[in-house]
């Protein structure tokens, strides 16, 4: 974690024992994916797996008062699960603190809906996010393994895998989702 600011390294330390053991496993396999797949800088993968939670614990609340504060819009979807926007909130934080860069705001931005059209770093972080290996449901040692051999492969499965969890919880996918989901059946 020496290669993480100090200031993400200080909102790190403020989430919980479990939290913090799943950010580091998203952060080492999205290293490990980024070099592999040669997608990004080893600083940029290391900061936006650190970053990717930096807000998930937070009270709706509190999510809906920050992208307030960091003008993250805030759609019909955030405004019924304001839980969405820690993604969005974390992105425009480490923004507004001067620490990535384009890719990784949009990698830490869309790791909970996805989206259509995204970058590598951001595929991989929706992957690694999805497949660590402290996730436990049927198939998620296939798909990490998936991961390594075909990132495109690998996302539009993480991606359909994500969307019938949800749908098979009477959730709504997130409009975000669906352009992903659809972009990937084409």
């Amino acid at each position: 974690m020496e290669e993480v600011p100090s200031l993400v390294r200080e909102r790190f330390a403020r989430l919980s024992a479990p939290r913090q053991a799943h950010v580091e496993r998203v952060a080492a396999l999205l290293k490990a994916l980024t070099r592999h797949h040669r997608l990004a800088s080893p600083e940029a993968a290391w900061l936006a797996g650190y970053g990717h939670d930096l807000f998930r614990e937070e009270s709706r609340e509190s999510l809906l008062a920050e992208a307030a504060r960091l003008g993250v819009a805030v759609g019909a979807e955030e405004r019924e699960e304001p839980i969405l926007l820690h993604g969005p909130v974390a992105a425009a934080w480490l923004k507004q603190a001067g620490l990535g860069s384009p890719e990784v705001w949009e990698a830490v931005a869309h790791h909970t809906t996805a989206g259509p059209r995204l970058g590598g770093l951001a595929k991989a972080l929706f992957i690694a996010d999805g497949v660590e290996p402290g996730r436990r449901y049927p198939g998620r040692e296939r798909l990490y393994d998936l991961a390594f051999e075909d990132l495109e492969a690998a996302w539009c499965a993480v991606v359909e895998e994500s969307a019938r969890y949800l749908e098979g919880r009477g959730l709504r996918l997130h409009r975000k989702m669906a352009a992903a989901r659809a972009e990937c059946q084409r």
